[in-house]
């Protein structure tokens, strides 16, 4: 079992290497470069290889939502569920990793692989962990009707 899930892990590796053609683990990849800041990137793009694993084991479409099981093997005896609402592009996923870390978790990478979406959803991407973070925090405070306690000390001498 474990030979397979290194040389899994080694077709991924060179599955994000190929030079034939552009792989959407390329394309997820340069859109959470461009959206996540350095650290959470650093810890989300491991999660990029270990998707090439899952599989999809079924999928089933409603009215509001589509709902992917996966798994990382046929035979698995653990399975998620990845529920995607379509009008909003929002997705559920039953580890609830979103919830907790604020991170999207390996399953959801694995569905935004499996309907070949290229750029990470903004719902999946919090304002906290973006780029652009500290520039709505200096805004915020610009606009806001308070000071910090160090300004004052500062104006005060």
């Amino acid at each position: 079992m474990r030979c397979i899930s290194l040389r899994r892990s080694g077709k991924a590796h060179y599955d994000m290497l190929s030079v034939v053609g552009d792989s959407p683990l390329h394309d997820l990849e340069m859109s959470a470069s461009n959206k996540l800041t350095k650290e959470i990137f650093f810890i989300f793009s491991p999660m990029l290889f270990r998707t090439c694993t899952l599989k999809v084991q079924t999928h089933t479409s409603s009215q509001t939502c589509d709902i992917y099981t996966l798994s990382w093997s046929v035979n698995a005896r653990k399975e998620w569920q990845v529920c995607r609402y379509c009008d909003s592009n929002i997705f559920k996923c039953s580890c609830l990793r979103m919830e907790s870390l604020g991170i999207p978790c390996d399953y959801i990478v694995a569905v935004l692989i499996h309907v070949e979406l290229s750029d990470i959803p903004n719902n999946l991407v919090l304002d906290r962990w973006s780029k652009n973070a500290r520039s709505k925090v200096r805004a915020f405070v610009e606009k806001a009707l308070f000071c910090w306690d160090s300004t004052i000390t500062l104006d005060a001498e």
